[in-house]
């Protein structure tokens, strides 16, 4: 009987305050945006989009294994990068994963990747400069990078969609722990 008096008054004390408030202060509820894989390229929203599409793309890259057998690879690169890249970067990829970022060892592993630039290239093509920031379990608790890999990516509008169109790796920085 007792536990059933407390369930009871726990939900509600837990629903109470919902009746309590009136309309007109209630925050209005916003939708959030897309994100940069499919969000409409606008003159006024380009760099947002493309800044999306990377970060997305960056948080990806800690799904895509790369020491793995072979078929599963390519498998893995072309179901977590195809909505981020075009089709030929995909298709370079998937022919040698060599050149594809990704997660090569269990610790540290690709957590996102920082922009430190983002400059028009033309109407339809924007570079970007950043870091790909790897981290650990401790990182992952208490901040910081493992390790960073500084990455240049080619971004191109496709239609009304921005795809990453070209990716240079460079030479990672630090070490784990």
């Amino acid at each position: 009987m007792r536990r059933t008096f407390c369930f009871g008054l726990i939900i509600l004390l837990a629903i109470s305050p919902f009746g309590c408030s009136k309309q007109e202060d209630k925050p209005q509820l916003t939708q959030k945006p897309p994100t940069g894989e499919n969000r409409p390229a606008t003159d006024d929203g380009d760099e947002l989009a493309i800044k999306s599409l990377v970060e997305d793309f960056g948080r990806a890259l800690q799904t895509v294994y790369l020491q793995g057998p072979g078929d599963m690879v390519k498998k893995s690169i072309n179901e977590n990068y195809g909505r981020f890249v075009t089709p030929s970067l995909l298709a370079e990829w998937l022919n040698d994963p060599s050149n594809a970022p990704g997660r090569v060892v269990s610790s540290p592993w690709p957590d996102r990747i920082e922009i430190r630039s983002m400059k028009p290239l033309s109407e339809d093509t924007y570079e970007l400069e950043g870091e790909i920031i790897e981290i650990t379990s401790v990182e992952k608790v208490s901040g910081g990078a493992a390790a960073r890999q500084p990455i240049t990516l080619l971004v191109k509008k496709t239609g009304t969609r921005w795809l990453i169109d070209g990716v240079t790796l460079g030479y990672r920085k630090g070490e784990a722990g």
